[in-house]
């Protein structure tokens, strides 16, 4: 019924080898769980640096796909509408020049009547202006810098 001492020893080394193991496998756990929440964090600034990177094809007129990434420009369809007055703005603005209604239509792509109605829009929002000859132009408006000199918005 007694051990023995030699027993007794014997069952304290394997009591302290299992006491070993079981801290070393906790270490292990720790140390697994650290670099997991470290992991986890990565993920969540990967997803959102490709989140951004998403919205900024967007705003350029790129498709996105699971597989790859498609080059060509978004074609309007059903569902999906045009901003008609910023891409007048845009036109008269990189162009540079005066422009009629139709030259206008024709470089966005528009009917003629609703281009003009457009235009009118912006005309009363003061953002461009006709001008004598029935040409649509930019307004340019020129905001002072601190050298004193006047620079176009």
């Amino acid at each position: 019924m007694f051990k023995t001492n030699a027993e007794n020893t014997r069952m304290s080394t394997s009591m302290e080898e299992a006491i070993e193991y079981l801290s070393k496998l906790e270490a292990d756990r720790t140390a697994s769980l650290a670099e997991s929440e470290e992991k986890i964090r990565e993920a969540a600034l990967i997803k959102a640096r490709m989140d951004g990177f998403r919205e900024a094809m967007e705003i350029f007129g790129l498709n996105f796909n699971p597989d790859g990434v498609e080059s060509q420009e978004r074609k309007p369809g059903k569902g999906q509408r045009r901003n008609i007055p910023q891409m007048i703005l845009q036109e008269l603005s990189f162009s540079g020049k005066t422009m009629t209604k139709e030259q206008i239509a024709t470089a966005i792509g528009y009917i003629p009547e609703r281009t003009e109605a457009a235009l009118n829009r912006l005309e009363r929002a003061g953002q461009i202006t006709k001008n004598l000859e029935g040409r649509w132009e930019a307004v340019v408006i020129a905001v002072p810098r601190p050298n004193g000199h006047a620079a176009a918005a």
